[in-house]
């Protein structure tokens, strides 16, 4: 009986741990950005290399965003032009180095082009993603 209910509970902790990861990740729209990378709202000229990114007022929070790393995942195309712009690993993660302000930002998340083409076809401008903070 101990044995079973033992059981019982690791598979209920497993399952529950893959839950909350799921759960963990927000649907937005990737976007990428090209050198120069500096300077950076966060950084000014200090060099982040090139795994990086810039934060939208969705997560952007007045600067606490500087230095957080996401994890973010290509899920689609969101136009016509490049119907399937996933490629690569499809997943990659950047360091926030700086904000992408309402108005010329286009997405949730403006990756570096490095980062972008590690998950997508920088034809495709814009993808459909999934995104979590590590």
């Amino acid at each position: 009986m101990a044995f079973h209910l033992k059981h019982s509970c690791l598979a209920f902790v497993l399952i529950m741990s893959f839950y909350s990861l799921a759960s963990a990740q927000i649907s937005g729209i990737a976007t990428y950005y090209t050198p120069p990378y500096m300077p950076s709202a966060c950084y000014g000229y200090e060099d982040q290399g090139v795994m990086i990114a810039a934060a939208s007022d969705v997560f952007w929070n007045g600067g606490a965003a500087c230095g957080q790393y996401y994890q973010v995942t290509c899920v689609s195309g969101t136009n016509n032009g490049v119907p399937y712009p996933c490629q690569g690993s499809q997943s990659v993660t950047v360091k926030i180095v700086d904000y992408c302000p309402p108005g010329s930002c286009r997405g949730t998340i403006d990756l570096s082009q490095e980062a972008f083409s590690s998950i997508a076809d920088t034809a495709s401008g814009a993808i459909n993603i999934y995104y979590q903070q590590l």
